[in-house]
């Protein structure tokens, strides 16, 4: 069994086994965006403290539906909750969101364990890899195109992946949507596991960027807004990616995040479900009106960023990658399909598309 997909499967083993159970503060991360009123509401058994969206001018919160979401803590999918919360997405579209944002090594667990209804921050191969140890989870709507990047310096020799087989490369973790993506496509593309073929080093996406300035590593795996930060700071360039920008074969589509759910809340909650949905659609719409509102505050200090031109990057990587989406269609779905088909054709992560991974609610 391949190394990368062992350790997915205890990851998830691990997590079917802890269901229900609490886990550590130090494990989860949760935190109050600024300004958001804490809930008065059942407290989640992880101890983390939810908060609640924005109070409209008419109706009681009080008497909508409650809906608890999660996304991860200080990324995009963060950004994308914390509009709906700050905007009162939540309410306008006839729900009460309790938000949580987690840590990188929590967010997976804490939805897992069904601590919150739907995750702002999951993907078609966990859901699939999830699905493959009983955990009956779904994707059902997009929010994040696959922004992922290689990145090495700008004068490095480097043209194509192919060239750092056998080099140091940095990357934060092999149960990282991240890794997983960049692993499928290259050996789709190229032919080899990049886990058996880099010489690998791991820590956060913050520190990554640090590495590769430093010349500790000869590359990194990264994302927005840390990508960002190495075009910037770092003199970095884009060697591979971004992902969304990569043909795949079989017409495959890779999204960085998805909004996921279990089986059995989509099918209890439909009405729920095309609630979140067209809460997203309100947000992304108030996004792209202004991209520089995401480095404004409070998602400034979400975005863990202050360097201006880092910032003024982001902003425009809004549109020009783009960064978010809301697309759906039955093509996009066929697309995610195809690329559950093709991690398990190569037999990354998965053996076979377990069924159920992807799902229509309509609306």
């Amino acid at each position: 069994m391949r190394r990368y997909k062992h350790a997915w499967l205890i990851l998830i083993t691990v997590f079917a086994v802890v269901v229900g159970a609490c886990t550590s503060e130090d494990a989860t991360t949760t935190t109050e965006t600024p300004g958001a009123t804490p809930t008065t509401g059942a407290t989640p058994t992880t101890g983390a403290t939810p908060t609640t969206g924005a109070t409209p001018t008419t109706g009681a919160p009080e008497e909508l539906p409650t809906i608890k979401i999660s996304a991860l803590n200080g990324g995009l999918t963060n950004i994308a909750a914390q509009v709906v919360q700050e905007n009162g997405f939540d309410i306008a579209n006839g729900f009460k969101g309790e938000f949580f944002y987690n840590s990188p090594d929590a967010s997976g667990q804490f939805f897992l364990q069904r601590e919150s209804d739907v995750a702002f921050d999951f993907d078609a191969i966990g859901a699939a890899i999830a699905r493959t140890e009983g955990l009956n989870v779904s994707v059902f709507y997009p929010i994040l195109n696959n922004n992922n990047c290689i990145l090495v310096q700008e004068e490095a020799a480097y043209q194509s992946p192919e060239e750092l087989i056998g080099e140091v490369v940095g990357h934060f973790g092999v149960d990282s949507g991240t890794t997983s993506s960049l692993t499928i496509i290259l050996q789709a593309l190229f032919g080899f596991n990049l886990l058996e073929e880099y010489n690998l080093v791991e820590t956060g996406p913050p520190a990554l960027v640090e590495l590769l300035q430093d010349g500790e590593v000869e590359a990194i795996f990264d994302f927005v807004p840390h990508s960002s930060r190495a075009i910037v700071q770092a003199d970095a360039r884009c060697m591979f990616g971004p992902l969304v920008d990569v043909e795949i074969p079989n017409n495959a589509f890779s999204h960085l995040s998805q909004m996921a759910a279990y089986e059995d809340w989509l099918d209890e909650n439909p009405e729920l479900a095309q609630a979140v949905t067209a809460a997203w659609d309100d947000a992304m719409a108030w996004i792209l009106e202004d991209p520089t509102r995401i480095i404004e505050e409070p998602y400034r200090t979400t975005l863990g960023q202050d360097d201006p031109a880092v910032l003024a990057l982001i902003a425009e990587q809004v549109t020009s990658i783009p960064l978010f989406t809301n697309d759906w269609s039955a093509e996009v779905q066929e697309q995610t399909e195809a690329w559950v088909d093709l991690a398990a054709s190569l037999d990354v992560l998965i053996e076979e598309n377990p069924g159920g991974v992807v799902v229509d609610i309509g609306g």
